[in-house]
């Protein structure tokens, strides 16, 4: 009984495998040497919304069919991103050109971090393919310092890949010393935000010739970074200043 089966279900697998190879052949080969089907170059669907799409493969003779959506940088929601057959590949009248639409960027939800050491923020910023924004620090005799006071935008919000996430930090108390910023490298219309974020003020500035640095970078600074001071400190700067022009000969 049990050789018949096997029997009977060898027969029945080479049975549909001919029907398939048959149909395939009707297709291809047998119904083409019988009816004369027109081909047309498929057309570029490709940046199009799939009412457009539609509209365009009808006055080709084709039928449009919506194969995927996938998340897409750039293409707006709906637009089609991938077609098949390619466009000027050329098809028989009446078949169907596969397409592929977008669905939009890919939203990430920002982490709630505030509570949290800074440290742990921009790695759950990072980890959400986020990027960590403007830095600001602020004296506050309640919370630690290092701990996250406040994030924009709020948790839970939905936003694109890259969006930055702004924190504010406790600095610890007002009376606490306060870390130096690095400026040197910086140009001089970023030093004053910087210096703001760490709750520092700028002091002097003095310029120095420098062929080989732009004018305006920061070339050096007193104190310096990674030391501490006082909150509201003055912080003392030297920048680049571009060589005088050379008087023009007679």
């Amino acid at each position: 009984m049990k050789r018949l089966a096997r029997i009977a279900a060898t027969a029945v697998g080479i049975a549909l495998g001919t029907g398939i190879i048959f149909l395939l052949l009707l297709d291809e080969v047998i119904m083409p040497s019988f009816v004369s089907v027109d081909r047309v170059h498929a057309p570029q669907l490709v940046g199009r919304t799939v009412a457009e799409g539609r509209q365009r493969a009808r006055e080709k003779g084709l039928r449009l069919a919506v194969l995927d959506s996938v998340y897409h940088e750039t293409a707006p929601r709906g637009q089609i991103v991938d077609q098949t057959p390619e466009v000027r590949e050329q098809i028989k009248k009446h078949r169907r050109v596969f397409v592929t639409i977008s669905r939009g960027q890919r939203l990430y939800s920002v982490p709630e971090v505030a509570g949290g050491s800074e440290r742990d923020a921009v790695l759950q910023i990072q980890g959400r393919q986020l990027t960590v924004g403007q830095v600001k620090y602020r004296s506050d005799g309640s919370i630690p310092e290092g701990a996250v006071i406040s994030q924009a935008p709020a948790p839970g919000t939905a936003v694109t890949r890259s969006t930055p996430v702004h924190l504010e930090v406790s600095s610890g108390s007002p009376f606490a010393p306060k870390l130096v910023p690095q400026l040197v490298g910086l140009s001089i219309e970023e030093v004053e935000t910087v210096l703001d974020n760490h709750e520092m003020r700028l002091g002097s500035l003095r310029e120095r010739l420098n062929s080989t640095i732009p004018p305006g970078q920061v070339l050096a600074q007193q104190p310096a970074a990674g030391t501490r001071t006082a909150r509201d400190t003055a912080v003392q700067l030297v920048v680049s200043a571009a060589p005088l022009p050379r008087p023009s000969q007679p």
